[in-house]
């Protein structure tokens, strides 16, 4: 068993995940939450936490995943766990009396959760409430913290299932080709015409899209293969010299084109991917990325924050 931090993937579940931790935590009291989604299939454990990152780094390094109780119950169990009844266990207290030591958390509960497919997770909350006070906690806020475990596991199975399943290899070469051209912004009578396709032979490829994508809709379809990183931005304009990065989400805000001369365009993107790696990006100031590719200040801004000292990053695609 190991441990994939979900992240770390081009679609921000850690983002998503660890701020409805947050609210969790500041909503009830709580000390930390965590979720862990186990994936038996594929031996590893997606998750997002509150957990101290001393912890985190001790827990991973130490492959404690590979000893915790917490994981191994939770594959099997359906009843909330406390914590309490692995003190007097020779095997597993060690790991809580660790935990507790780096500020995870005096009492804990974890809370197993499965789904009709039977995909599971565990859904933990920790406090340093006196004993008798934690008791009581649980047993006012129970209920709602089932429901909150319920909806961490469907946001973590969607993001598992479009990141680490994503279905790049069922798609046709005309299935591709069209979902590069919607994405490009083409209308569909246009594709229509460049591809050849009859209207009804466009609207049958476009829900076989749809449906292999696990989408609702064809924008849903492209907005997924493009934050995956499926579909590159790249690949929509004929001359595209860099990409910008909003440093303090780490998430790609833009990028800028250049057309016919030397005339430039940035290209805001309302949910871009998330940047694993800012080694390759250069930090400059919005203001000196107006000026060096003679944008409109006021665009940059917009696009990269609320202030021309606002700082990002840039990578240049064409030296």
């Amino acid at each position: 068993m190991k441990i994939a931090d979900i992240g770390n993937s081009e679609l921000d579940f850690r983002q998503t995940g660890e701020a409805r931790l947050q609210e969790i935590c500041s909503r009830f009291g709580l000390e930390n939450a965590s979720y862990a989604h186990i994936d038996k299939h594929h031996n590893v454990v997606h998750g997002c936490t509150t957990f101290p990152d001393e912890w985190v780094r001790h827990y991973v390094d130490n492959d404690l995943v590979l000893v915790d109780p917490l994981i191994r119950f939770g594959a099997a169990m359906i009843a909330p766990i406390d914590w309490a009844v692995f003190d007097d266990q020779r095997e597993h207290a060690p790991l809580f009396d660790a935990a507790r030591k780096f500020g995870v958390g005096l009492h804990g509960l974890s809370i197993p959760v499965i789904n009709p497919f039977g995909e599971r997770g565990v859904f933990t909350v920790t406090s340093n409430l006196p004993r008798s006070d934690w008791d009581a906690l649980i047993a006012h806020i129970l209920p709602a913290l089932r429901h909150e475990a319920q909806i961490l596991h469907l946001l973590a199975l969607d993001v598992i299932d479009t990141v680490f399943n994503f279905p790049t290899d069922s798609l046709s070469s005309d299935e591709l080709d069209v979902l590069k051209m919607l994405a490009s912004g083409l209308v569909p009578s246009v594709i229509a015409k460049q591809t050849g396709h009859s209207s009804r032979a466009l609207d049958a490829l476009t829900a076989s899209i749809t449906t292999k994508l696990k989408s609702r809709a064809i924008e849903q379809a492209v907005a997924r293969a493009v934050s995956t990183g499926f579909l590159k931005w790249t690949e929509f304009f004929a001359d595209p010299v860099a990409e910008i990065v909003d440093t303090e989400r780490r998430m790609l805000c833009g990028g800028i084109v250049r057309w016919s001369g030397r005339s430039h365009e940035l290209i805001s993107f309302e949910d871009g991917r998330i940047v694993r790696s800012l080694e390759s990006f250069h930090p400059i100031q919005a203001q000196d990325l107006a000026i060096e590719f003679d944008l409109d200040l006021n665009e940059v801004v917009e696009t990269v924050g609320n202030s021309s000292n606002q700082q990002v990053c840039i990578r240049y695609l064409k030296e």
